[in-house]
């Protein structure tokens, strides 16, 4: 088994990255992170940021992607990126609007998997990140995600599952490592806190806050300080063989974000180390 490295993404100090991409890039070296995977890149030339990765010693895992944005100019994304260094494309998720609708979900489908050939062939992975509304909206009997990844060909995208958002959604993230166990190369781990997952509800009704009893008290929490019960779920996570782990983190709420990440940071690294 390869070395399984450690990456932040950016989606929790978005706030900071508007400010200044390259301080948060910093901070996130000194926390000893080896990879960070883009929001975006906050208005900075490639050369710009590939040069002050190299500066870090940190890599461009990947970057997210909005699918229309995709639609518009597929060649010039893959190229920015190219660029840049990145290895992995994540793909924008399934638009709310053609959750519902079979010819629109076809055709997003088909797309993706052009997408993806497009990716493939110029040395870079596409990929799916999920949320929880895959897992809560089901498809001929199973749930979307599992429709959409059954229908997706491993050569055109690989899946990047966030076992946190699977949760909330009400699926079972060991069951997704197991059935796509061989095209999981990135792995994000999300942690989070709830009295009963059941009664969640609609996290984004939230707007940035704390849930109360009518969220079950629903909060983000570091990696490895919510109810995830990451442990029973590594073997699985090693068995996929993923080249990144990230320590995937929405809110800290009060807290210091970069502690939150340095938090999240030590406990898989200590993780790795006991069980690898």
């Amino acid at each position: 088994m390869s070395e399984i490295k450690i990456a932040a993404p950016l989606y929790i100090v978005r706030k900071e990255c508007e400010t200044d991409l390259f301080a948060v890039l910093e901070r996130i070296s000194q926390l000893g992170f080896e990879g960070v995977e883009f929001l975006g890149f906050f208005g900075k030339a490639p050369a710009e940021i590939k040069d002050k990765m190299k500066e870090l010693n940190l890599v461009p895992v990947g970057n997210h992607v909005d699918y229309y944005e995709f639609l518009q100019d597929s060649a010039s994304v893959i190229k920015l990126h190219k660029e840049i260094g990145c290895k992995y494309i994540t793909i924008g998720g399934l638009p709310e609007d053609m959750i519902k609708d079979r010819e629109e979900l076809s055709v997003y489908l088909d797309n993706v998997i052009r997408i993806g050939r497009e990716c493939r062939e110029q040395g870079i992975t596409l990929l799916y990140h999920n949320h929880d509304k895959e897992l809560k909206y089901n498809l001929d009997g199973i749930s979307l995600l599992q429709y959409m990844m059954d229908r997706l060909p491993m050569e055109s995208i690989s899946l990047e599952p966030d076992l946190g958002w699977i949760m909330i959604g009400g699926g079972e993230p060991k069951l997704f490592l197991e059935r796509y166990m061989n095209r999981c190369p990135i792995v994000h781990l999300k942690d989070f806190y709830a009295e009963d997952i059941t009664k969640i509800g609609n996290v984004s009704e939230l707007n940035s806050q704390k849930g109360d009893e009518a969220h079950s008290y629903f909060e983000f929490r570091p990696v490895g300080y919510g109810i995830g019960n990451l442990p029973a779920l590594m073997k699985r996570i090693l068995n996929c063989n993923p080249e990144w782990i990230v320590a995937d983190h929405d809110l800290a709420y009060e807290r210091d974000s970069f502690f939150d990440l340095k938090v999240s940071f030590d406990y898989i690294k200590n993780m790795l180390a006991i069980v690898s």
